[in-house]
């Protein structure tokens, strides 16, 4: 077990990450774009959603700029899943992702240290405490949760698989 700040934060974005692949395994295309609970999402354009919410964090804590600068064109665009894109392809990107963000945030020597972000997206994230690299991973660790959640939700919808059974059993 690791003792490094960073390297706990890592590890428990990840989980949150198996729980979402976990959700997605053994499924068809269709059934990964199906919404078949009350909820308009897909567990594509969830993914994407959440990969993009990655690539937004680790563009912010970098001081670099990848997306759409209009954040609400930026939000809307990462909820998209092109025609020709498949799971495999998402789950690809998302390694990617993955590993930039884990390099982003292992370069990072100060976690206290405040990001400066443009009222416009600063506005969505404030809760009354400095918007910190560690606030922003934490709340990375949040989105996935939340979303790992709802992705287990509409997988339950789609065949009756529960996050126990998709795990592995390892609960």
């Amino acid at each position: 077990m690791t003792t490094n700040e960073t390297d706990l934060l890592l590890l428990l974005l990840d989980t949150q990450r198996t729980a979402f692949r976990n959700a997605l395994s053994g499924l068809t295309e269709d059934q990964a774009r199906s919404t078949p609970s009350a909820s308009a999402m897909s567990l594509a354009s969830l993914l994407n959603h959440v990969i993009d919410g990655e690539v937004a964090a680790a563009d912010r804590i970098s001081g670099t700029e990848s997306r759409d600068p209009d954040p609400v064109a930026a939000w809307t665009a990462g909820w998209a899943v092109r025609d020709d894109e498949t799971v495999a392809d998402q789950l690809a990107r998302l390694d990617t992702v993955a590993a930039r963000f884990a390099d982003v945030l292992r370069a990072e020597p100060d976690l206290d240290r405040v990001v400066d972000l443009p009222e416009s997206i600063a506005r969505w994230l404030d809760q009354g405490v400095p918007l910190s690299v560690r606030f922003l991973v934490l709340h990375q660790i949040e989105e996935w949760a939340r979303h790992a959640g709802h992705a287990d939700i509409i997988r339950e919808s789609v065949d009756g698989a529960t996050a126990d059974v998709l795990a592995g059993g390892a609960w």
